[in-house]
């Protein structure tokens, strides 16, 4: 059987009102998603239905000690690609509908909440959300690296015109062999045309926020990847920000790249690719991959670190010392390296930040969000930066920018600190891991800045919880003053790369000071007048490019 979010449940349908064809793809939902389909309900752990009619659904209802759900929640969760909630799925039927007491029962039957449900119809499932819950605490915390299969990589790119050839590996290198599909010899798509030029109309500067990066490369998607993990991997395992630094220049540049790179010459055209990295693109160009990067994708100490680092508060330094430490999975990490209360804290956080969030769970939190911020300000208004501005599908987190329009407000005090207490009382906020709040001594319960600076921004990183999941969610809120607005939303879009050239353009090219809350002219103290993002882009000499197009 599958493994999936379902994996363990056991599910049963009244087919009534189910065409045979849609029956079929149902059960084949569940099988991708890891349950198991039942013929007979007294073997199932829940049972869908496509009926409305309270009194047809009692007919053909035989276990009463299990809940009844809408077929929608089967969708749901096929969607999502994760366990849904049953919350408004569930189904509300009367046993007792047949005998038509009340005469203003239509005989339909409604989606319920929790507590119109008999404890009996939902016992069983609840004890496999909270087992399943366990389950993935239990993954996040006890996942090892040692004996897991290496990770996949994307497609090798197809070219226009092309002849395949064979390749063969070095049998000696058992390594790569798994990842060569268990084999040392593979056939690699060739192009017929050799480029040596570099292609029409690409932008080719030093400084990635001078052209558009898609969210998506155009083209050399693997390479692209094959690159992403060398940068990785040189932060992690070696934690050179120097040499990480190079490969991140030259594949920001391949990302925007218009067409497929055809030679090593071609792509040491591109500013920022130089011999060693144009050797190792002759490499993938002649073999479809880059071995030490290849590599990397089953390399347990790379993985290991990785994972340690997606852990809030953690980076390779931590990471590395963790792993001298002998510390295999996080759990060893709780027993052995004698955490702070702040790292702690972000590892039991883990296997709810780890859960990606779709656009829908992200509009969800911002509206409540917006709800908070206007109730304290009807002047107040919400800008969702990061990620989710730059158009992302999936984010791990929600960066988002509060502001106000009129100048004169909030002068004396904390709209931060107002903010986050009126969430917290509320219920949303439940912990504070990152407080920065340059106007008074409010600070994080278990880590603060001190007197650190934070680009002079008010800043809380919390854990939200999202109400419709129930899971926790990083929020990272930012309140700017009307003034500080749109430095404040240019810093916050990103990308990190884009950022970092931003602002190394400005000092080099410009003699300008960009920072996250204002622009300075070199040696002034005294900011610049922003009066929008757009603006921004105006007193940098920069044509103003779309959030969508600074994936670099």
């Amino acid at each position: 059987m599958t493994k999936g979010p379902l994996s363990g449940l056991k599910v049963t349908f009244i087919p009534q009102k189910i065409e045979p064809y849609k029956m079929d793809q149902m059960k084949q939902d569940l099988e991708k998603l890891g349950a198991k389909y039942c013929s007979n309900q007294n073997d199932a752990d829940i049972i869908l239905t496509a009926l409305t009619s309270a009194n047809r659904i009692c007919h053909y209802r035989k276990n009463h000690m299990i809940p009844v759900v809408s077929v929608d929640w089967l969708k749901e969760c096929h969607h999502e690609q994760k366990l849904v909630p049953l919350g408004k799925f569930k189904i509300s039927v009367n046993n007792d509908t047949n005998n038509n007491k009340d005469k203003n029962n239509d005989g339909s039957a409604t989606r319920s909440t929790d507590e119109n449900i008999p404890e009996t119809d939902v016992r069983q499932v609840d004890a496999f959300l909270k087992q399943q819950e366990k389950a993935n605490v239990a993954n996040v915390l006890h996942k090892k690296f040692d004996n897991i299969p290496a990770d996949s990589m994307p497609p090798v790119e197809r070219y226009a015109e092309e002849y395949e050839e064979d390749v063969i590996g070095d049998k000696k290198d058992s390594s790569l062999k798994d990842s060569l599909s268990g084999s040392t010899s593979r056939k690699v798509p060739k192009p017929i045309f050799i480029t040596t030029q570099l292609a029409e109309g690409f932008h080719n500067s030093r400084y990635a926020c001078l052209r558009k990066t898609p969210l998506e490369p155009y083209h050399n998607r693997r390479l692209v990847f094959l690159l992403q993990l060398l940068e990785k991997g040189r932060s992690l395992m070696e934690m050179s920000e120097m040499r990480s630094l190079a490969y991140r220049r030259a594949w920001a540049a391949i990302k925007a790249y218009p067409r497929i790179i055809t030679s090593s010459v071609e792509a040491q055209r591109i500013t920022g690719i130089g011999k060693k990295i144009g050797g190792l693109i002759d490499t993938y160009i002649t073999t479809g991959t880059i071995p030490e990067a290849e590599i990397l994708l089953s390399d347990e100490k790379f993985r290991t670190l990785s994972h340690f680092c997606k852990v809030f508060g953690v980076g390779p330094s931590t990471a590395n010392i963790w792993w001298d430490k002998g510390c295999r999975s996080l759990q060893e990490v709780l027993d052995n390296a004698k955490p702070p209360a702040s790292i702690r804290l972000g590892i039991e956080l883990l296997p709810d930040f780890n859960q990606p969030m779709d656009r829908r769970d992200l509009d969800e939190i911002i509206e409540f969000i917006i709800l908070a911020a206007t109730s304290l300000d009807e002047e107040a208004f919400v800008t969702p930066v990061g990620g989710y501005r730059r158009g992302k599908e999936q984010c791990g987190d929600l960066d988002i920018i509060v502001s106000w329009t009129n100048p004169e407000k909030h002068k004396e005090g904390s709209f931060l600190r107002d903010l986050v207490e009126h969430l917290e009382k509320q219920g949303y906020i439940k912990h504070r891991l990152l407080v920065s709040d340059k106007r008074t001594n409010y600070h994080g319960r278990l880590q603060t800045t001190g007197g650190a600076n934070m680009e002079k921004l008010d800043t809380c990183y919390c854990a939200f919880i999202q109400p419709s999941k129930h899971i926790l969610r990083q929020v990272d809120l930012v309140v700017a003053t009307p003034e500080q607005y749109g430095a404040a939303v240019l810093a916050w879009t990103g990308s990190r790369h884009f950022e970092r050239d931003l602002r190394d353009y400005a000092k080099k090219e410009k003699r300008l000071a960009v920072k996250g809350h204002a622009i300075f002219e070199e040696d002034s103290e005294i900011p610049l007048k922003i009066k929008s993002e757009e603006h921004a882009f105006e007193l940098l000499g920069i044509s103003y490019i779309e959030p969508n197009m600074r994936n670099c």
